[in-house]
């Protein structure tokens, strides 16, 4: 992703998943403010102000006066395009859960993902990209046969419907096809979400590519 790149040998303080929240928050809730989005990404003031000149550069968003930042018409194909594959599910802390205790549990949907898992080189590379972006701990979950299986090397595993796990992607209009890629963290880690977004954006980044 060009717009998260160095320049120069300064690295900028925000990464591809900034990138990917500021493009979705701006399709979902319309134009926003500076001050905004430093909450919403939870960075600093001059990293956001960083990001912005990024975009603007790649023609991805302007600026209003009056409303604030807002998206380009370029700006709202990516938006399209990130919405119609990827899907925000959310961190969970628990005591405890059927996967760990004292931890976070981030999770997204990957529209398409069995297929697009299987083409990036398997479900054990793309947990390994969890954890090589911090997270303590991955699960990839497919979703066939109208119910979640967990892949091995040798055959699918049933998920039990009682289980935490399918109750927390309820609601999410989850098709068969599409794949659940959850980060195990640790209990309060802010950063957890963001693991597994980057995960999922090299995967469909080398997937289209």
């Amino acid at each position: 992703m060009r717009v998260v790149s160095p320049r120069g040998y300064v690295k900028p303080g925000f990464s591809k998943y900034h990138i990917y929240l500021t493009l979705i928050e701006l399709g979902f809730k319309g134009p926003l403010g500076r001050k905004s989005l430093t909450s919403i990404l939870g960075i600093g003031e001059g990293s956001v102000r960083t990001l912005i000149k990024r975009l603007l550069s790649f023609e991805l968003i302007t600026i209003d006066n009056v409303a604030g930042v807002l998206l380009t018409e370029k700006g709202f194909k990516a938006f399209n395009l990130l919405r119609d594959v990827l899907v925000l599910v959310g961190s969970f802390d628990f005591s405890e859960c059927e996967l760990c205790r004292d931890c976070r549990l981030s999770i997204v949907i990957l529209r398409r993902g069995v297929e697009l898992i299987k083409l990036f080189g398997g479900v054990l590379a793309v947990r390994d990209l969890v954890v090589k972006y911090g997270g303590v701990g991955s699960v990839i979950l497919y979703y066939i046969n109208d119910g979640l299986r967990l892949p091995d090397s040798k055959e699918l595993h049933s998920i039990d419907n009682r289980s935490v796990l399918v109750k927390l992607v309820e609601g999410f209009n989850i098709s068969n096809g599409d794949s659940v890629l959850i980060a195990m963290c640790s209990k309060g880690d802010d950063d957890c979400l963001r693991y597994v977004v980057e995960a999922a954006l090299d995967v469909i980044k080398v997937v289209s590519n």
